[in-house]
């Protein structure tokens, strides 16, 4: 009976050393997958100013319009549900305008500094 519960014992404090050993295993590349350019301003502001890659808007808004009417096709609007439904994605749009503005000035400002 002995041996039972220490293996037992034994087993519950491996799994546990194992499990908080993890995070330290793995965080060498946490976060490198979602933020891979980081590293390379001066190549993000270069694609920034040319309008390639995720700056470039006009492919941005295209994909957008693409999936919304989609959706829409999808949910089998009637002409008044489009409308209130249009209207939504309007306001939604002006809002992300305004904070692309803003972010987009930042940028400016930072590729600026990176020059200088």
């Amino acid at each position: 009976m002995k041996t039972r519960t220490r293996s037992i014992l034994a087993a519950g404090a491996l799994a546990s050393a194992l499990f908080m050993g993890s995070p330290a295993l793995m965080a060498d590349d946490h976060g490198k997958m979602h933020h891979g350019d980081k590293q390379n301003i001066e190549k993000m502001c270069e694609n920034f100013k040319e309008g390639k890659g995720r700056f470039d808007r006009e492919e941005r808004k295209e994909k957008m319009a693409e999936r919304l009417e989609a959706t829409a096709e999808r949910l089998k609007l009637n002409d008044e549900q489009r409308k209130i439904w249009n209207d939504i994605h309007e306001e939604r749009h002006e809002k992300h305008e305004k904070r692309m503005k803003k972010w987009h000035e930042k940028m400016e400002k930072r590729c600026a500094e990176i020059k200088e």
